[in-house]
C-alpha cells in the first residue's frame, strides 16, 4: 500500500476513535494523541527544510502535521537547489 494510503487509515482510525465505538478504542485515542505530538515535534526539527521548500510554509507544516515522515522526505535538502 502506498505509504499516504496507510497513514490516512491510520489516522481515520484514530479520530473515529473518539465518536464511535469501534475495537480497542482506547489505543486509537491514544495513538491519536502520539501521533499529533509527535508530528509536531517533526515540524520543530524540519522547519529548515520546510522553509527551504518554496510555497507557502503553513502548507508545508499542514502537510508534515498529517503525513509526517511520508511528506517531508519528498522535500529538497536544506541548501540544495
Amino acid at each position: 500500500m502506498a505509504p499516504k494510503v496507510v497513514v490516512g487509515i491510520l489516522w481515520a482510525y484514530c479520530a473515529l476513535s473518539f465518536f464511535a465505538p469501534l475495537p480497542l478504542a482506547g489505543i486509537g485515542r491514544l495513538l491519536f494523541w502520539l501521533l499529533l505530538i509527535t508530528h509536531a515535534v517533526e515540524c520543530a526539527v524540519v522547519l529548515p527544510r520546510l522553509r527551504a521548500a518554496g510555497g507557502s510554509l503553513v502548507h508545508q507544516i499542514v502537510q508534515v502535521m498529517v503525513w509526517g515522515v511520508v511528506h517531508w522526505r519528498t522535500l529538497p535538502k536544506e541548501g540544495s537547489s
